[in-house]
């Protein structure tokens, strides 16, 4: 393990394009780190993933959790040993909009589309749109767009506004997430030590592991934030993505990021967006 070159620009990817909610959350990634480079898009979680695997990108840019809905597949490849890292943490809010064919009214609506954003909105959909058939998209919420702008006007899809005005959608509705916040990751295939570091991932398997862990916080300065699971196909036995933060913010020591070794998978720091 050891601290990275941030010198050169990095390649960094993400979901769709700089309208979908990924590409929103990765720009105010790239406001604050003015040393990466400009993103590539890609057309599917799975396809980010892989790149950053084969190298093809350096930082791949996911969500990781929301306050609506919690952790997402992110965490989950984490847990089941894919060999990802988290490098990096921004939190930004989602401001979900339906959006529509140009003259869409509400009560036209028989179909919503859009991708992972979707749940963020259960609340709206369930007390709006009620007899409305749910898809997630197979890829994101752009190409969810262009199919409705191609549509018949029977169709709406959940996205940025960014997308509407790009393409020439309307808004129907906008903030349908009930406030909605992301937590994503900017993950890499190597564990590396993010400038200004002052969080900690551990994966860890079983309750003894995770006993073990929780015991060593105290003296290093550190707390829990989150603790997640996933199963291991055995019953009452789970696997556990513990993530950490020093108690006031304070960047991590030295002995702290070296106390856990090989169950790491992230040290780094993470911002909010307003």
């Amino acid at each position: 393990m050891s601290g990275t070159d941030h010198r050169t620009a990095r390649r960094v990817g993400t979901l769709g394009s700089e309208l979908t909610f990924a590409g929103q959350a990765t720009q105010s990634l790239l406001a604050r780190r003015p040393e990466l480079g400009r993103p590539e898009y890609l057309p599917t979680m799975d396809d980010v993933v892989a790149a950053v695997l084969d190298g093809r990108i350096d930082l791949g840019v996911l969500t990781s959790e929301t306050s609506n809905t919690a952790c997402t597949e992110t965490a989950a490849r984490i847990l089941t040993g894919e060999k990802l890292f988290i490098g990096y943490e921004i939190v930004v809010p989602y401001h979900c909009a339906l959006l529509g064919k140009p003259g869409t009214r509400l009560d036209d609506i028989e179909r919503v589309g859009g991708h992972g954003s979707i749940r963020q909105c259960r609340r709206f959909l369930a007390e709006r749109l009620p007899a409305a058939t749910v898809d997630i998209h197979r890829q994101n919420s752009v190409a969810a767009a262009r199919e409705v702008l191609e549509g018949d006007g029977s169709t709406a899809v959940i996205g940025t506004e960014a997308v509407a005005r790009a393409l020439g959608l309307d808004i129907i509705e906008r903030d349908i997430d009930d406030g909605s916040v992301g937590g994503w990751w900017a993950l890499t295939s190597a564990l590396e030590v993010s400038p200004g570091a002052d969080h900690l991932a551990v994966r860890v398997d079983g309750s003894d592991e995770l006993d073990e862990t929780l015991a060593r916080l105290a003296p290093l300065g550190l707390v829990v934030r989150t603790i997640t699971n996933a199963p291991t196909g055995e019953i009452f036995r789970y696997r556990y993505l513990v993530v950490l933060r020093t108690r006031s913010g304070e960047p991590l020591t030295g002995q702290a990021i070296e106390t856990f070794g090989s169950r790491l998978v992230g040290v780094f720091a993470t911002s909010t967006v307003s």
